[in-house]
Parts: C-alpha cells; structure tokens; sequence
C-alpha cells in the first residue's frame, strides 16, 4: 500500500475518531438510537413510519448497538469508520481515472472535506451511501472496461438500501453501461432493478407520511440549493473563517479549468455521473420531487470531486499547488468546524442536565422532545388533561439561525407564571418560568401558545409538553 495513502487514511481517521463523543446526538440521531434499542419488528415499523430512508443502515446499526452499546460514541463510530474507508475507495478511483497522482488529489480532497467529516461523525447513513455510492462508480469503471458489472451491481444494491438518493448516480451509470456494453450487463442492470424495486411499497408508505418539512426545514428551494452548494465547499453550517468558501471554490473552479485546458477526457465520467446526479436533484426538486438539502446530495459528492483531482494532478507543479492549497483550505475549514461551538450540533445533552428541577418542559417544535427524552428519559409525554406545577421551562435549539418574534418569551406560556430569566449557550435556549403555587399546564394550552408566539418567527408547528412522572 502506498505510504501516500496510508498516511491519507490515518489523517481522516485523526479528523472523525477523537471527536465523536464530543457533541450530543440531536434529533435524527436520537431517532436512529431509538430504532436501535428497540425490537427488529419495532425497527421495521418506525422506519416505514416514522423515516424517510431506506433500512439498511438502521438494520446495521441495530446489530452493531447489541455489541457496542448505543453510547455517542458507539452510535457514530460505523459512520467515521465508513469515512475514513471513503479514502482507500477514493484513491483507487483517482489512481482508474489518472494514475497515481490522481489518486493522491482525491483521496485527499475526500480525507479532509468538511462536510464529508461532518456525515462522518453522525449517527445516519450519508457516509455509508457516500461509500456505497464511490465504490459502486469504482466497479462502474471496471464493467465499463468488460469486467464483470455483478459487483457493481451489489454497490448500487447497497447504495440504494442506505439512501433512495443514490438512484441518482446509479441510473446515470446504470444507462452509460447499457448504451456502451449492451446485453451483456442486463442482468446486473436486473438485480439492480429488483433491489430498487423491494423498496417501492416502503417508499410509498414514507412519502404518503410527508417528511417534506424535516427535509427542507422550511427553506424555500433557492435558498436551499445555494446552501447545498456552500457546504460541497465549507461543510454543513457554512464556514468558521469568513469568505472561505469563496477562496476553496476558487480553487476548485481552477481544477475544472485545468481539465479543461489539459483536455482530460478521464474527468467526463466523473462529471457525467457526479455532475449529472447533482443537476438531476436540482431537476427533481424542480419537477415537485423537493427533497433537497446538503446531506443528500452526499451520493454525489465524492464522484464529483474527482473533477478537480484530475485537474491538480496534471502533472504541472502549479497544478499540485493549487490541489494542496485546496486540501489545506478545507482541513482549516473542518477543523474550524470541529472547534467552534456554533458549527457543533444543538447541545441536548448538557440542556437536558441544565434544566435542573424543571418539572415540566415545553419543546418547540413538537419532535423536539426526541433528543431531549433521550438525555432525559424520566421526563414524558403530559397527558391531555395537563400536570400542575410551580416550575415550567420553555427549551428552544438555534435561536440565532432561527430568530423568535419579539418578546416572544416575555410573557409565560400559561397563567399563573412569571418570567424567571432565560439561558443560551451551544444553540440552545432554556427560559425559566415561576408560580407561587401549582398551576395548570395543558398541552392544548402550550400549543396555542406556541402558534401564536413562536410560529411567527420558527414555524414551530407548535409543542410538546413534557412533565416528570
């Protein structure tokens, strides 16, 4: 093995490991927790129900959590080991595509890229899909050259189980074999078929749930296309360093130049597929289909990127500069998204220790009381007819990406209370209220509430009430 990748492969290792207990699970991987400690048949009826991904990952997951435990650290470490695998992939990709020095400009892009680190360190199946995704184009390669197309038939296969968007990449791949090697991929193209098509009914059943707002978080589709393309530069919540993005798309603009200028016919595949299932996201969001947001585009990532690698591996010292300059920009821009707080994931963990002896919390919005119950088991569900207490706190995530109405908080939630001061620290909100004696606090109360204070300025859709036993 070349000690080029080695030391690649031990450098994205040293960006997802020490890390990955460091931040507090926030909804969805609390979600993805809860499927894994339940029961097999629990797993299979919450994903149909109350997910918007297919079930491979989670089906992992729930066997790795009966030997690990289902620790942070436990919950994440598939996903970072799964990125750190992307390197290997990546630079035998780079080494089909243009020789060594290609596979070393893509395998580092993929070592250090902020937002491939990010999904790397998330208790999800984006780093499994941007894997399954990679080394399927890797075999695509191969059935292109008359190798046999079955094992890139069982990538795709896989890609598909931990993402629906990974159909993308794969039918662009999926017609250039056809139209280059004719009948003789049909049967893999058929496998692939009939494993996409074992997903329909569950497809159906998820998207008649309308997840739509988990996934667009109720950004309009310019606004979200613009942040998917910031964070192909900087990573998932923009860069920590001002304007950075500006100089790594600049350089990354280069690379394409540079494939350009040295006519690099090896860069069209990787922009046909990696480019192309990019636009056709954009396309289907367009045509009504709007899932787009920054993770899901991560079938596409790592393909794409081997546009500019070809382009820095040249063979010209100028274009090598330009590829490391590259590569240290984004290792600034992941590392100062490991560092600064306000690119960590909402803190749960230390807000549900902070709320102290709040006997009932109000959540916005109402999916909210995942995350929390997760740190915070003893606290449930009020029923509808209320709790009565002397101490209610109000708990929001990101206040400052998501400004609340002013004095929204002002006034309490219910009667009866006073305001009692608020906290904010790590994305997160407490406001404190008081009686002088117990008070009644009704769900139906709390949501009214919530529609009317905070809605104007989150979109909370309401809230829950949570009370201790």
């Amino acid at each position: 093995m070349p000690r080029a990748l080695i030391a690649l492969t031990a450098l994205a290792a040293a960006l997802r490991l020490p890390t990955l207990g460091s931040q507090s699970l926030w909804l969805d991987e609390a979600l993805t927790g809860n499927l894994a400690r339940g029961s097999l048949g629990d797993l299979l009826h919450r994903v149909a129900e109350q997910e918007a991904n297919p079930p491979l990952f989670y089906l992992f997951e729930w066997l790795w959590t009966r030997v690990a435990g289902t620790s942070e650290v436990a919950l994440r470490l598939p996903s970072a080991l799964f990125g750190s695998a992307l390197v290997p992939v990546a630079f035998g990709v780079g080494r089909r595509l243009g020789g060594q020095h290609a596979a070393v400009a893509l395998a580092a892009l993929v070592a250090v890229h902020p937002l491939l680190v990010y999904y790397s360190q998330e208790a999800r199946g984006y780093a499994a899909v941007a894997l399954a995704c990679a080394l399927g184009f890797g075999c695509f390669l191969d059935a292109l050259e008359g190798r046999r197309a079955l094992w890139w038939a069982l990538a795709s296969a896989v890609a598909l189980g931990c993402h629906y968007f990974a159909i993308f990449p794969v039918a662009i791949e999926a017609a250039i074999l056809l139209a280059r090697r004719g009948r003789a991929v049909l049967p893999a193209l058929a496998g692939v078929a009939l494993a996409g098509a074992a997903l329909l009914p569950l497809l159906a059943e998820q998207v008649g749930g309308d997840h739509t707002d988990n996934v667009t978080g109720g950004t309009g589709l310019a606004e979200r296309v613009k942040g998917a393309a910031t964070s192909w530069l900087v990573g998932e919540r923009g860069a920590a360093i001002d304007d950075l993005e500006w100089l790594i798309g600049a350089l990354l603009l280069a690379g394409v130049v540079l494939v350009v200028v040295h006519r690099t016919q090896a860069a069209i595949l990787p922009a046909a597929v990696g480019g192309g299932a990019a636009a056709l996201i954009g396309l289907a969001a367009l045509g009504g289909a709007d899932y787009l947001n920054n993770r899901n585009t991560l079938p596409a990532l790592a393909i794409a990127l081997a546009v500019p690698a070809l382009g820095f591996a040249a063979g010209r010292r100028a274009d090598a500069a330009l590829g490391a300059a590259a590569c240290v920009a984004m290792a600034v821009a992941t590392v100062g998204a490991l560092t600064d707080p306000a690119h960590a994931r909402e803190d749960w963990r230390a807000t549900a220790r902070d709320l102290g002896s709040a006997q009932a919390v109000i959540v916005a919005p109402p999916y909210a009381d995942v995350p929390l119950r997760w740190y915070r088991p003893a606290l449930r569900l009020a029923a509808p007819r209320g709790v009565e207490v002397t101490e209610l706190a109000v708990v929001l995530s990101d206040p400052d990406r998501n400004p609340l109405p002013p004095q929204a908080l002002d006034a309490a939630p219910v009667p009866g209370f006073r305001a009692a001061g608020t906290e904010r620290h790590d994305r997160m909100l407490i406001a404190r209220y008081r009686a002088l004696q117990p008070q009644p606090v009704r769900p139906d109360a709390v949501n009214e509430w919530a529609r009317t204070r905070l809605d104007a300025g989150r979109g909370a859709g309401g809230a829950a009430l949570l009370a201790r036993p």
